[in-house]
């Protein structure tokens, strides 16, 4: 595999814990410029060297994302090869007490992903080229438009992530739960 490009946008935060507490600070924070749809994916795959037509492959992508929404929700741990675990997680309200907790107590349930070895942060970090969001904006082909669209991943908060972002430099904050790594997706 080849090096991919990163792009970083700089934000400012003012984490709330650490030794950085309410001190405002400049971080570099990833953007993603291009977002695929799902049928592009499948049509990358199968211009890739795929013995498998575009159906096949839509239909396999789907019952793999359902047979993994099912399993997570059954409250199973799925490993796809090198890609990661994926399981369900939860926010909850703190209570004052252990017979306080319920199922009322629960926030919300989220995704969680873990990375494998080959996916790992530092083995991601080894295979890209970090480069500026302004620097990338003007230097590559923006496709005719002077600027790439899509959404960045400011980061700012993160609903009951808690600790600091791995790699990342900058404090997630949020509301109670915990998190053991990886990343989260909502559900």
């Amino acid at each position: 595999m080849g090096q991919g490009t990163c792009k970083y946008r700089k934000v400012t935060r003012t984490p709330q814990s650490g030794e950085n507490a309410g001190k405002k600070l400049w971080y570099a924070t990833a953007v993603s410029d291009r977002e695929m749809s799902f049928e592009d994916f499948v049509t990358h795959i199968s211009e890739h060297n795929s013995p498998y037509s575009r159906g096949t492959i839509h239909g396999v992508l789907m019952d793999t994302l359902d047979c993994l929404k099912h399993l997570i929700l059954d409250g199973k741990s799925v490993r796809i090869s090198d890609l990661g675990l994926f399981s369900i997680g939860m926010t909850s309200r703190g209570e004052v007490s252990k017979d306080k907790v319920s199922a009322a107590s629960v926030q919300g349930v989220h995704l969680i992903v873990r990375n494998t070895k080959s996916w790992s942060n530092a083995e991601l970090k080894k295979l890209t080229k970090i480069v500026a969001y302004d620097e990338y904006n003007t230097s590559e082909d923006t496709g005719g438009t002077g600027k790439p669209g899509g959404d960045s991943n400011t980061g700012d908060t993160t609903q009951g992530g808690g600790g600091t972002q791995e790699g990342g430099g900058g404090t997630q904050e949020g509301g109670g739960g915990t998190q053991e790594g990886g990343s989260d997706v909502g559900l």
